[in-house]
């Protein structure tokens, strides 16, 4: 898998260049900056560069061995890489932290380096409020398929995954994570997979995708939204609501019925994982004057393709600021830090 391809290095450039994030978006920002002679180095939590394409699409999609083809391109460039190391600031614990080892703060990134790039991706599920959620055999999307991916590269034992062996799985949403659980669903031997939307499937932009799925055996039923999931201590069944679209907005309708379940699995988005909580409310221009960059899926979800175009623009604008602010840095990096503060206490 190219990240990005250099077909001329440029003579070394006396800036340095902090990437937090080893996915797509910030290892295309890291194939340009150092392809464009700035020295760069990646900070990534994970043991490996890739992010969620290492570590959560399916095997049968993207094999880990492409990524690391890439990675590798990247370090013969001249990238340096900081693996199983976290940045914080005042970042929440979130899904892959257990494989940091070392921990360094964003205030030290941010004397040290002349300009940042924060592209941490989404890591942290958005949770399905229903009753009943907390029961056995109901997953987030994104949690079950880190841990699926783990173990088909060697990093989990498959006693942490669920058995789905002759189980009907029921998919809670319609977009490209829910895709990759079918995937895996049907892999690991599920008897059944139906995915329920409450929009119609041309909503839906793996609809392709899942087109394909259906002509394969996957049951699709659209209009639908959870109420509850059924069990006393398993997961049983999901009793859903009818939905119709008024003026473009998911009106729950009175109409209810269950589908049996074995296991549930919903996939209804990710949150961004910055090592600024609120980013999603901060300045963009106070940081961007401190050096401060974001790209891929901390901003907004991408997919694959958008997150690596996103990553070299970003990429771009960082080397335009690098040559006409950094000499003369607007703001020192305590006066940084105190405007970084002052957007997350009260201004958001």
């Amino acid at each position: 898998m190219k990240f990005y391809i250099c077909r001329e290095k440029s003579e070394p450039k006396p800036f340095k260049v902090a990437i937090i994030g080893a996915g797509p978006a910030g290892l295309t920002a890291a194939g340009y900056l150092a392809c464009r002679g700035y020295e760069v180095h990646v900070y990534e939590k994970m043991p490996e560069g890739g992010g969620m394409v290492a570590f959560a699409i399916p095997e049968v999609r993207i094999p880990i061995k492409t990524v690391r083809e890439g990675v590798k391109d990247l370090e013969r460039l001249g990238v340096n890489f900081h693996f199983r190391t976290k940045v914080v600031y005042d970042s929440p614990r979130e899904l892959g932290d257990e494989w940091a080892e070392h921990f360094v703060s964003l205030e030290r990134l941010l004397g040290e380096f002349d300009a940042i790039l924060i592209a941490t991706g989404a890591w942290k599920p958005r949770k399905l409020k229903v009753p009943g959620v907390e029961l056995s055999g109901v997953y987030d999307a994104l949690t079950l398929l880190h841990h699926i991916k783990m173990a088909r590269v060697g990093y989990y034992s498959w006693e942490r995954i669920p058995d789905l062996k002759g189980k009907h799985v029921v998919i809670i949403g319609a977009g490209y994570t829910a895709v990759d659980v079918a995937i895996e669903s049907r892999l690991l031997g599920a008897e059944k997979v139906t995915m329920v939307y409450r929009r119609s499937l041309e909503n839906s932009y793996a609809k392709a995708e899942i087109r394909k799925l259906i002509s394969e055996g996957l049951e699709f039923i659209e209009y639908a939204t959870p109420v509850r999931i059924l069990g006393k201590e398993k997961a049983q069944g999901v009793e859903f609501a009818r939905t119709k679209i008024v003026e473009g907005s998911v009106v729950t309708t009175d109409e209810r019925f269950i589908i049996d379940a074995d296991v549930v699995a919903y996939a209804i988005g990710q949150l961004p994982t910055s090592p600024i909580r609120e980013v999603v409310c901060a300045n963009e221009k106070i940081l961007k004057e401190a050096g401060i960059f974001f790209a891929g899926d901390v901003v907004a979800p991408r997919n694959i393709g958008t997150a690596m175009r996103e990553g070299k623009a970003r990429a771009r604008e960082i080397e335009e600021w690098l040559l006409s602010r950094a000499p003369r840095k607007v703001f020192p990096v305590p006066v940084t830090a105190r405007l970084i503060g002052s957007v997350l206490n009260g201004k958001c």
